[in-house]
């Protein structure tokens, strides 16, 4: 069976993406090229929204027409399928890329690099955000997983999200809606689509910034950050650091087919060259299977494994 007789786009569902999007849309565009590790077949469609008015009429269509759709972000914590995305995949761009000050608050649309946070932030002597350093996610991708360390997370700066939701309204939603833990919120559960969240930062001395950037820059130094990867496998278990139990049980560079876990950091994997998602579902079940045998503790996925129609797996 080919891309095309697999695809769940209809000659009219074509047209009119061409018609919002222009040359914003590309179809049967490998997901591989979007996502850090290197993974994935053909979505369908793969859309570039850069404003809320494009982004409100492209869901609409999609409910029209009954597309499945899928948001990504920038795909550091996306293993998607080898069969690609039956589907629309959309990403956000544009107007979803502003930041403003004001005061000590620090607004950021869903596009926004966490990296960029800090910068910005930096630039007006405030603080509360280097721990992002080094995360590679943006605003909208990393809320709802709650991105973070060990010791904070997004979650803990964030005073309120901007969400659109199915019918077309956005809507704001206060702290008092939201619900944030480790390495999970309650944003997909109250659904709709991140387009920007207000944070709370704290007057920092900007040479005070730069040391704490400088900081959690030496702590990541152990990343395989020059192999394309997806970040942490695995959540921390509680007290515990996953890493840890991944190279006690040893794991440390073992390897599926062109997927290895890295020599460096046993938390993370590494696209050799040419690897696929059933090489890193493989690997990921390996690890979990070993680590629960040696030490009785049982690792929960960090990283998101979707199959062909965006389902979530339980690799």
């Amino acid at each position: 069976m080919t891309v095309a007789e697999r695809s769940s786009l209809s000659g009219t569902t074509r047209a009119e993406l061409v018609r919002l999007l222009g040359d914003k849309v590309w179809f049967d565009d490998p997901l591989a090229r979007h996502c850090s590790l290197g993974i994935g077949g053909p979505a369908d469609a793969f859309c570039v929204a850069g404003s809320p008015e494009v982004l409100r009429r492209l869901l609409s269509l999609f409910a029209a027409q009954r597309v499945r759709w899928l948001m990504v972000g920038r795909g550091t914590n996306l293993v998607p399928a080898d069969l690609g995305f039956r589907g629309a995949v959309v990403k956000l761009e544009g107007e979803f890329n502003r930041v403003v000050i004001e005061g000590q608050h620090l607004i950021a649309g869903a596009a926004v690099g966490l990296s960029r946070l800090v910068e910005q932030a930096q630039l007006r002597d405030l603080g509360g955000l280097e721990f992002t350093t080094g995360i590679p996610g943006c605003v909208g991708g990393s809320l709802p997983g709650n991105a973070g360390t060990a010791s904070e997370s997004l979650g803990d700066r964030v005073d309120e999200v901007t969400v659109l939701k199915p019918d077309g309204a956005l809507q704001v939603l206060g702290s008092a809606d939201l619900s944030f833990s480790y390495r999970g919120s309650n944003l997909q559960a109250l659904g709709g689509v991140v387009t920007a969240a207000r944070f709370r930062l704290e007057p920092t001395p900007r040479a005070q910034v730069v040391a704490n950037v400088r900081g959690h820059t030496e702590k990541r130094k152990d990343q395989p950050l020059t192999l394309p990867n997806v970040g942490c496998i695995f959540k921390n278990p509680l007290g515990r650091s996953a890493g840890q139990l991944i190279e006690q049980a040893g794991f440390k560079g073992a390897r599926a087919g062109q997927v290895e876990v890295s020599s460096k950091h046993a938390n993370f994997m590494v696209n050799l060259g040419g690897a696929t998602s059933a090489e890193v579902r493989a690997l990921i079940a390996r690890v979990r299977e070993g680590v629960q045998a040696s030490t009785s503790v049982s690792l929960e996925a960090e990283v998101i494994v979707l199959d062909e129609c965006g389902g979530r797996v339980d690799a």
